[in-house]
């Protein structure tokens, strides 16, 4: 794999918050180039410029400018450093160059002198919109996220391409939070004031989320698109999530797995103990049973990293459970199949949509008829998602796929669909985004969705209550019929 010479670090120029933080810019060399048949420099471009700030910790006692030497390639915002498209200019600020940035021409007018007449004069492109999304991408919950941050990389490649949102180029900022909420936050306040983000695109963290809304919320910078991971997503009014939601939404995703697609009534449940929503979706899901005569007869708290499930397995055996549901990882669920079969225990496996991923394809035979919660049509069959796979074949080719990451694609159409209503003005702002996403009524999208709108409320859980059935037959996802719905929801709720 090629890597592209990182711009020249400027340490003395590094905010004081982001040295507090622990956070710098690198380029995202790694994501965009690595056995893509386009060229870095056609990714780099495609891509808007990404750049992702890691968390780095200097040793005690050092300097400013060994702090910001612990990061390769650390980019300082105020260096000289290229912007794809446009030459050389400060980073975030793209420069003006007629005829070589993509997108459409804004035109102003002019008076014709002695006529009175006025004739359009193109006034040069659009500026570029600035995107930031963050999430965990360390250790085993870095595995679950995976297909989200290269699927928010691939959108933006895909929606430039086509001239970007109404002419407006997309510039993508993917940070690592590393776990911890206070990076969240000091990722959300240097995407905002120094990188002039207007919004967030497809956050794929878990409790992170919680350390950057307040800051979001004052500033009135909308988060677009949720991998559902952080149940705070469901209450607060600056998260936009057209996807069934964290809280309730996934309680009911759970339920009507099983209920739709199988007619068992005896559940056994391992969650996750390295997630606290493993913990509370459990605790949200059990409060509505029992819906349709199901009911858990065996419960126990695991780790995601354990070798072996026999013990637990062998406790839900006697206690008569008949499917098991699953909040866990891929590598797990292939390890607890492989154990159920060693004690001729053929439950029916069932889980939610972060299992639906090729992580678990590559488990095997053994999770074949695996029942999920899919927020979106089936991401490795649906044509409805045709454009995902297409665009991370050309833009991010080998990196993994998943629901998560089919989840960007659905806000891109979302965003796409109402740019020329609402974005087709020289320089797009937070409001701009926030008014297009109240306008929604009932919106399917044409089938990626039940029929969502955005209250004006804190209270986000019944934007979207419904799942896609999904099974896992012959190595691919295939969906069993079209969304299942809360019987509490309605489209438009």
């Amino acid at each position: 794999m090629r890597r592209t010479r990182r711009p020249r670090t400027s340490p003395r120029r590094m905010s004081s918050r982001a040295r507090a933080a622990g956070i710098g810019f690198v380029t995202l060399a790694l994501l965009a180039g690595c056995g893509s048949h386009l060229s870095e420099s056609e990714l780099a471009a495609s891509q808007g410029a990404l750049s992702v700030p890691t968390a780095v910790a200097a040793a005690p006692g050092a300097t400013e400018g060994q702090a910001a030497a612990a990061v390769p390639g650390a980019v300082d915002p105020g260096a000289q450093v290229p912007v794809a498209g446009t030459g050389t200019g400060t980073a975030g600020k793209p420069v003006a160059a007629a005829g070589n940035a993509p997108g459409k021409t804004t035109t102003d007018t002019v008076k014709v002198p002695g006529t009175g007449a006025t004739v359009p004069v193109p006034s040069g492109p659009r500026d570029e919109i600035v995107m930031c999304s963050f999430g965990n991408s360390s250790g085993v919950l870095g595995a679950v996220t995976g297909p989200a941050p290269v699927a928010n990389a691939a959108w933006a490649s895909y929606i430039n391409a086509k001239g970007g949102l109404a002419g407006h180029r997309i510039r993508m900022i993917i940070a690592d939070t590393g776990g911890a909420a206070a990076n969240a936050q000091a990722i959300a306040q240097k995407c905002v004031e120094q990188e002039k983000a207007v919004a967030f695109f497809n956050e794929y963290s878990f409790g992170e989320l919680d350390g950057a809304i307040p800051y979001l919320k004052a500033k009135g910078v909308p988060v677009i698109g949720s991998i559902g991971g952080a149940v705070s997503s469901d209450h607060s009014i600056m998260v936009f999530n057209p996807m069934n939601g964290a809280d309730v939404g996934q309680a009911w995703g759970f339920v009507n797995t099983v209920a739709s697609q199988t007619d068992k009534k005896k559940l056994g449940v391992l969650y996750c103990q390295e997630a606290s929503t493993c913990a509370q979706q459990i605790s949200t899901f059990s409060k509505l049973l029992p819906y349709k005569g199901l009911n858990i007869v065996y419960k126990a708290q695991v780790s995601l990293v354990q070798p072996d499930y026999t013990a637990q397995l062998l406790q839900a055996k006697n206690a008569g459970a008949e499917v098991m549901v699953l909040l866990m990882d891929s590598a797990s669920v292939g390890r607890i199949a492989r154990n159920a079969a060693q004690q001729n225990f053929t439950p029916i496996l069932a889980g939610t949509y972060n299992l639906g991923i090729q992580a678990t394809l590559d488990q095997g035979p053994i999770v074949n008829g695996l029942i999920l919660a899919s927020r979106t049509p089936a991401y490795s069959t649906s044509p409805l998602l045709k454009d995902y796979r297409d665009s991370m074949a050309k833009y991010q080719p080998g990196k993994v796929t998943g629901d998560v990451g089919a989840g960007a694609f659905v806000v891109g159409a979302l965003l796409e669909k109402y740019a020329s209503t609402f974005l087709a003005k020289q320089t797009v702002t937070s409001k701009d985004f926030l008014d297009l996403l109240y306008s929604l009524k009932d919106e399917k999208l044409g089938g990626l969705l039940p029929g969502i709108t955005f209250a004006k409320s804190d209270d986000r859980t019944q934007t979207n209550r419904c799942i896609a059935p999904v099974r896992l037959e012959n190595g691919a996802f295939v969906q069993r019929g079209g969304f299942v719905c809360a019987p509490d929801w309605k489209p438009g709720t």
